[in-house]
């Protein structure tokens, strides 16, 4: 199959024929339809999340595709048959430990070293994939896997990170960072009912894009002082702040979230990067501060899967570039720049 591997830090992508996996145990194998091109694929290619990647390895842990075959111990619980479009989830939860039985299976401890495309599992910037089968979701019918892959990441994470920040109708919002998974929680607060729904950048084309997904307001952190904008718009501060930049300082966060209200954070970073915390304003202002890792598979997937065959979130909106493989390097370099707001990349 083809596939694009990992040869060395902060080296491109290379593509070339690798062996097709064969599904084992309780693994399933999937065709890949489209694996998003996210930031956090450069932190790990940059050694920044979990160190050096061995080389070989498969990144690309937001997948789409269709079943291909199921290995013997498949308990298969979903019904699932031969082409039946999926999605594949990058968090391996092991479905039994206190996290996973608690509802917190993002966190789940058993399969910390098993990330689909991260650590562990190669991943699905390849033709097929195969996964445990705890990571497989079903999609509807009435969705395009093609454009259905940032589901299994931008919008997994948008969304468990707004529900944990107890998103609710009439709440206002601050989504700082209008890329891939900012867009995704614009329309997932505006499908939330939150309002207004204030999005920052520092690019204006990221920034048109938001009003189209449903941000009330878009700020251009270069061309305005964000704090005086926001707090013109909310006086005494907003409900939420959800800080989704990928190397996140907090600052903005700290000065326009409201008393009592909440931030968020699911930008990673990587370990070297250090925010500051203002303490007096921090305790005096009865922040809640919540860092937000993924998802839950077996609950937030299937949620997001309703909400877009419904349509109250549209994937395809968010989707600005298609690349074919032999394009993957230029896709990551464009990310780099600033040009999407979500790409995939087209495998069958």
């Amino acid at each position: 199959m083809k596939a694009a591997v990992f040869k060395g830090m902060n080296l491109p992508l290379e593509i070339r024929e690798v062996p097709t996996p064969f599904p084992r145990g309780d693994e399933i194998l999937i065709r890949v339809a489209s694996t998003g091109i996210c930031h956090s694929d450069l932190h790990l290619i940059n050694g920044e999340l979990i160190g050096p990647l061995p080389e070989g390895f498969i990144i690309g842990h937001e997948i789409a595709g269709w079943v291909e075959k199921f290995a013997s111990n498949v308990k298969n619980p979903y019904g699932l048959r031969k082409g039946d479009p999926v999605l594949v989830s990058w968090i391996v939860p092991c479905g039994i430990c206190k996290y996973c039985a608690s509802g917190k299976e993002n966190y789940c401890k058993q399969n910390a070293n098993k990330m689909v495309g991260i650590i562990g599992i190669n991943g699905g910037h390849a033709e097929y994939v195969s996964v445990p089968e705890i990571a497989v979701i079903p999609l509807s019918e009435k969705l395009d896997p093609y454009y259905s892959s940032p589901i299994a990441c931008a919008y997994g994470t948008a969304y468990n990170a707004l529900k944990s920040a107890k998103a609710a109708s009439g709440k206002s919002v601050v989504i700082i960072g209008a890329g891939g998974v900012g867009s995704a929680a614009i329309q997932l607060a505006n499908a939330m009912g939150l309002n207004p729904i204030i999005a920052v950048d520092i690019v204006q084309s990221k920034l048109e894009k938001a009003k189209e997904l449903g941000a009330t307001h878009a700020i251009n952190a270069l061309a305005d002082d964000s704090r005086a904008k926001i707090l013109e718009i909310l006086e005494e501060g907003a409900d939420i702040v959800y800080e989704t930049k990928p190397n996140p300082d907090l600052k903005l966060s700290l000065e326009v979230v409201k008393a009592g209200g909440s931030i968020v954070v699911t930008g990673l970073g990587g370990f070297t990067n250090v925010a500051e915390i203002p303490i007096t304003l921090f305790v005096s202002k009865g922040i809640t501060l919540i860092g937000s890792l993924g998802y839950r598979p077996r609950i937030d997937l299937p949620e997001l899967v309703s909400l877009a065959s419904s349509g109250k979130i549209d994937t395809k909106k968010l989707v600005t570039h298609v690349y074919e493989p032999e394009r993957i390097n230029e896709a990551y370099e464009n990310l780099k720049k600033g040009i999407h707001i979500r790409a995939v990349v087209k495998w069958n």
